[in-house]
């Protein structure tokens, strides 16, 4: 009846769960992909947004190392012009004292001082880039002419260091020793009044005739600020295509270039934004900081009338050199109207993908629907065959197991009977030797003692009591009581060993017992039964042993975890590495010769695993037993305990 109530609801399940099932699952799916097309448009939004950013970014960035290049090609360019300046005016200087001398050392009156004097005095009036000048040196220091601090003149300098500890006229003269002219940097006053020295970049060429050198110098202050208005008038100049601009500060916040012409100029260091901050503050600390980044933030300046927002994103890029902050940016607003346009577009596209998808999902669902119900018809019609089949599978594979387990119970009770058999032979002796003694001692009279007689009759008792327990022994075994009780593994064994002693006895076959004192709750008979198996086999794998060999067979039992252990091991040489995974299989045998049924190890498992809810296993194992190795099959039974 329940069979039949569970078939019908498997049915029921079949036609309209897998409905249901469907109607969920197509809700999921239309679910599933109409959030995903809401992530592909957010996705593609942030997309948008990303790559306006990104391509913005790009653009300010390289528009601001283009400028940062440009100064440094500018100063080059300048530098290189400044130097070729003073080259030119030392060349000309050398030129007019070289004619000089030339003139006079053909005249009569010829006179060094008086030539040198005259080549002073030609020079001396000579100025360039509005503070040049020449002077000129003895080799040895003393200094002939400087225009720009006559004091020093006539005073030897060849001790003199500047503010970085350098030997000027030391280091001219090794210079000078080993080539005619060279350019050189070395730090000196503007004027006379100034505490600070300015590096300065000049040419000196020797004089070979006076041994002396000539030479002149520049400021680099006074290139640096000649370059520097060069490279702003260029960068106000510039004609970039808008949005693209550059706007350039000092650190202390003067407007230098701006796309706002009227700004430049102005020290904008101090001016708020709409938020109150200071913008170009916060820019200038992050700039001095980072040295290069991008920054977002409120701007004081708007480009673009159009657009309500004054956020801002832009690239800053510090020129050390300087003190300059150049920078270029772009205004987020524009991003915004880019991306609304886009989102709209994409919406609509999404909806319309969503109301297709619905349709279609709907569609499939009916389709999925009907053609379940013409589905859960065939399995119905499919399952009830196949009820009938495995409902006589099922009675067949019953009687099969009820066979089984008579075979094993009848090959078990033949084992029995021989060893009932084994067990009364010494008793029935005894008792027919005690039985002649007192027919004799009827017939004859004083043939033997009463001591004689008393002790005949008793051995007739204890014979008879002998033959009793192991009648009471093998009815116990033979019990189909199969209640579960409380029970001491090692009565367990001590009765095993009673029922198949005298087998073991005759062949020779020591038993060797290590057993802890363990109780375990279940069929005492069944355990019995597995243990006879167990012991059976290993007596007929003993027997084949020269009979000169020892014979054991070894038990072990004890608590381990939450397990009782039993392990019975032998040493007749261990299972055959091709069979041992299949011992445990029915009708599995390797003795079909002697009349083996192979039920008896499948039956054990099944006790053992089913029954008891234990495990049973087997393997080969190498163990040593009075300084002498051996080796042997070793089953192992383990079974729980709370």
């Amino acid at each position: 009846m329940n069979i039949l109530k569970n078939e019908k609801s498997l049915l029921n399940f079949i036609r309209y769960g897998a409905i249901i099932c469907i109607i969920v699952f197509s809700f999921i799916v239309i679910e599933v992909v109409i959030y995903q097309k809401k992530q592909e448009v957010n996705d593609e939004i942030k997309k948008q947004e990303e790559g306006y950013i990104s391509h913005n970014k790009i653009m300010v960035e390289n528009l601001v190392n283009k400028a940062h290049k440009l100064i440094d090609l500018e100063r080059e360019f300048e530098k290189e012009d400044f130097k070729n300046l003073v080259k030119e005016e030392v060349y000309q200087a050398h030129a007019i004292a070289t004619l000089i001398y030339n003139k006079n050392i053909k005249r009569a009156d010829y006179s060094k001082a008086e030539t040198i004097q005259i080549i002073k005095s030609a020079l001396k009036a000579i100025r360039f880039n509005n503070n040049g000048y020449i002077f000129i040196y003895k080799m040895s220091g003393e200094n002939i002419l400087n225009a720009g601090f006559p004091n020093l003149e006539g005073k030897n300098l060849w001790d003199f260091q500047d503010s970085k500890g350098t030997y000027i006229l030391k280091e001219m003269n090794e210079i000078l020793s080993n080539k005619d002219e060279t350019f050189y940097e070395w730090y000196w006053k503007k004027t006379s009044s100034d505490k600070k020295e300015g590096k300065k970049i000049g040419f000196f060429k020797k004089f070979e005739p006076y041994d002396l050198f000539i030479g002149a110098g520049y400021y680099e202050e006074d290139f640096k600020k000649q370059t520097q208005k060069r490279v702003l008038k260029k960068l106000n100049s510039f004609e970039l295509k808008k949005p693209e601009h550059i706007f350039l500060y000092d650190l202390k916040g003067l407007c230098l270039v701006n796309p706002k012409k009227e700004l430049i100029g102005l020290n904008r260091y101090d001016v708020k934004n709409s938020d109150g901050k200071y913008t170009l503050r916060d820019i200038i600390d992050y700039t001095k900081k980072n040295k290069e980044g991008f920054i977002k933030y409120t701007s004081t300046v708007k480009l673009n009338t159009a657009i309500k927002s004054n956020d801002k994103m832009s690239f800053v890029k510090l020129y050390e050199d300087w003190d300059w902050m150049i920078g270029s940016g772009f205004y987020l607003e524009e991003l915004e109207s880019q991306i609304e346009e886009k989102k709209q577009s994409l919406i609509l596209s999404n909806e319309e993908s969503v109301k297709n998808i619905i349709l279609i999902g709907l569609i499939i669902t009916i389709i999925v629907i009907l053609s379940s119900f013409y589905l859960s018809k065939t399995i119905f019609t499919v399952f009830r065959e196949y009820r009938l089949k495995i409902y006589n599978e099922m009675k067949n594979s019953l009687e099969k197991e009820k066979l089984l387990t008579q075979q094993s119970k009848m090959a078990t009770m033949g084992e029995m009977i021989g060893s009932i058999a084994h067990q009364w032979k010494q008793p029935l002796s005894v008792i027919s030797m005690a039985n002649g003694l007192l027919r004799i001692n009827r017939e004859m009279k004083d043939f033997s003692t009463q001591e004689e007689i008393d002790s005949a009759i008793d051995d007739i008792d204890e014979s008879i009591h002998n033959l009793s327990q192991t009648i009471d022994d093998f009815r116990n075994f033979f019990n189909p009581n199969k209640e579960k009780s409380m029970f001491k593994i090692s009565d367990a064994i001590d009765d095993t060993l009673k029922l198949i002693s005298s087998q073991l006895r005759n062949n020779n076959i020591e038993v060797i017992s290590n057993i802890k004192d363990v109780e375990f709750f279940g069929s005492k008979n069944e355990l019995l039964q597995t243990l006879i198996n167990l012991f059976k086999n290993a007596k007929e794998e003993l027997v084949k042993m020269a009979s000169i060999e020892k014979r054991y067979i070894f038990v072990d039992v004890y608590k381990e975890k939450s397990n009782i252990t039993i392990k019975i091991r032998d040493n007749a040489s261990g299972i055959p590495s091709e069979i041992i995974d299949n011992i445990f299989d029915a009708h599995y045998t390797t003795k079909e010769k002697d009349g083996g049924t192979g039920i008896g190890l499948y039956i054990s498992k099944q006790i053992i695993e089913e029954s008891m809810k234990g495990k049973i296993s087997a393997l080969n194992v190498d163990y040593k037993y009075e300084g002498k190795t051996y080796t042997g099959a070793e089953f192992t039974i383990l079974l729980p305990f709370d």
